[in-house]
């Protein structure tokens, strides 16, 4: 089973949690106490308290059946929550399913491996920054000048092609988001949304008609596997990375690339799959 390691320094005080996610917390899980304002203001400095009053029973059974608990928690508690389930009930599962494009399921005897993964906090954080960045992406619009004419596209955080086109566009010191943002979306797709992802590479949908996801060119799984083990190494080298302290993490998730998409699987097939389009949108 994986084993919980105490966090580093910069990571103890839960900065991502907010007031509101603090007190949803207190209010779910100190039933007995009738000062939760109290305690909200003394958790800031009890990392090993958030701690457990994360993996609390109560508060992974709100989150999942009440409504109300999607409005009122952060997108960064539930998945939060969610992840550190996974680490707790993945070791006690005989396999994971591999998804082969949009039906075939293979078993896979890597539950444990998957649950070590997921023992290491960093990458938990990571896991649940990276799909809180997906609640809501965004799109700007380029102006460029071609010849005599000006011209003009549009760029998806949520497109691969996007951001690599991005990435060679901007200055070496500044590339460093687009990278990480490849890897991220790779990992995103393949572990929320599996079953549209094509056992192999597939050609675009040119109609006016499809959306962005159809016009662009569909991937295998084979393909984001290569995208985010490369882009993900690129991003960790950068002064950025080291700055961030993710460089370690970016370099995990590039050599465990199909170990780190399995617990985006296992929530999303177990926790998640009836709130995933009210979570994220999803695909045309």
């Amino acid at each position: 089973m994986a084993v919980w390691r105490r966090q580093s320094a910069q990571r103890q005080r839960w900065p991502q949690l907010s007031e509101s996610d603090l007190r949803f917390l207190v209010q779910t899980v100190a039933t007995q106490r009738n000062d939760h304002e109290r305690v909200v203001e003394l958790l800031r400095d009890k990392p090993d308290i958030v701690d457990r009053m994360l993996d609390d029973e109560q508060l992974f059974r709100r989150l999942l059946h009440e409504e109300e608990a999607l409005v009122r928690a952060s997108p960064y508690l539930l998945f939060t929550v969610l992840l550190r389930r996974a680490a707790r009930d993945l070791p006690h599962e005989k396999f994971t399913i591999e998804r082969l494009g949009s039906g075939e399921r293979l078993p896979v005897f890597d539950a444990s491996r998957v649950g070590d993964l997921l023992g290491d906090p960093a990458v938990v954080d990571y896991l649940a920054e990276m799909l809180t960045s997906f609640v809501r992406t965004e799109s700007a619009t380029v102006y460029y000048r071609s010849g005599r004419r000006y011209r003009r596209r549009t760029y998806s955080d949520m497109d691969v092609d996007d951001m690599i086109a991005l990435a060679g566009a901007a200055a070496a010191e500044f590339r460093y988001p687009y990278y990480k943002r490849i890897g991220d979306i790779c990992l995103f797709i393949t572990g929320v949304f599996p079953e549209h992802v094509p056992a192999a590479y597939a050609p675009a949908v040119t109609t006016p008609q499809a959306g962005w996801w159809r016009r662009r060119q569909r991937r295998g799984l084979e393909e984001y596997e290569l995208e985010a083990k490369r882009f993900y190494k690129l991003a960790a080298v950068t002064p950025t990375a080291g700055e961030q302290g993710v460089n370690v993490t970016l370099l995990k998730l590039a050599q465990n690339f199909n170990l780190a998409r399995k617990p985006l699987n296992y929530i999303t097939d177990n926790y998640i799959r009836l709130h995933r389009a009210q979570l994220f949108g999803g695909p045309d």
